[in-house]
């Protein structure tokens, strides 16, 4: 399987950080965006939205990290692994768990953290206050489980933990969220490969951003 991706996306992390969890090796195929490689003929017709990452197989291709991530789990497990259980119940709750990831969590994230990698400063108080809302919800998720869809680890966390170092690339405070401070370390001392994959990127983006005046103590 072809894994095109880059290196300092945290969605593609995610897919990245899973096939460790699965013992499954991807023949990683970086992409480099500002060369425009994503928008090549020959990528386009991978994935059309030219959107990283993008997983090829053979003549069937899918894009979207948490669609390939239950692709992986379906098409690479007995379809009943801890990571992506059978049960319908914790799949709802994995499923909506990815989705709130996608269309709220990372999302906020984005539009708050993104402008400081492209003009050198943090979004608005208002994209701020939406983004701490977001925490908010995961502290009410793990309020629940120990883990953001089961008392065990699953998909949904790996994701979501992406997301999370996306903040602290950025400065973002989540201090008083101990639920998810909690979390996030035991995740990351329990995922196989987190400072390989995730760790040592997030270190390198830091260090190409100084932290914001408003946020220097």
């Amino acid at each position: 399987m072809d894994l095109y991706y880059t290196a300092l996306s945290p969605p593609c992390w995610s897919v990245i950080l899973l096939s460790r969890q699965l013992n499954f090796p991807l023949n990683l195929k970086p992409i480099d965006t500002t060369a425009g490689e994503h928008k090549t003929e020959h990528f386009l017709k991978i994935n059309p939205t030219h959107t990283l990452p993008a997983l090829a197989v053979d003549e069937y291709a899918i894009s979207e990290s948490r669609a390939i991530m239950i692709y992986l789990m379906e098409s690479q497990t007995d379809g009943n692994h801890p990571l992506y259980p059978k049960d319908v119940k914790t799949r709802g709750l994995i499923h909506n768990r990815l989705d709130f990831d996608l269309g709220t969590f990372y999302k906020r994230a984005i539009d708050y953290c993104m402008p400081l990698f492209r003009i050198g400063s943090l979004g608005p108080e208002e994209n701020a206050a939406k983004l701490d809302e977001a925490l908010g919800f995961l502290e009410a998720f793990l309020s629940k489980t120990q883990y953001v869809a089961a008392d065990h680890l699953t998909i949904a966390d790996i994701s979501l933990v992406a997301t999370v170092t996306t903040l602290d690339i950025c400065y973002f405070d989540r201090s008083k969220y101990n639920k998810v401070a909690a979390w996030y370390d035991t995740c990351k001392k329990e995922l196989i490969g987190y400072e390989d994959v995730i760790g040592d990127s997030a270190a390198g983006w830091r260090k190409l951003f100084k932290k914001p005046a408003s946020e220097a103590k």
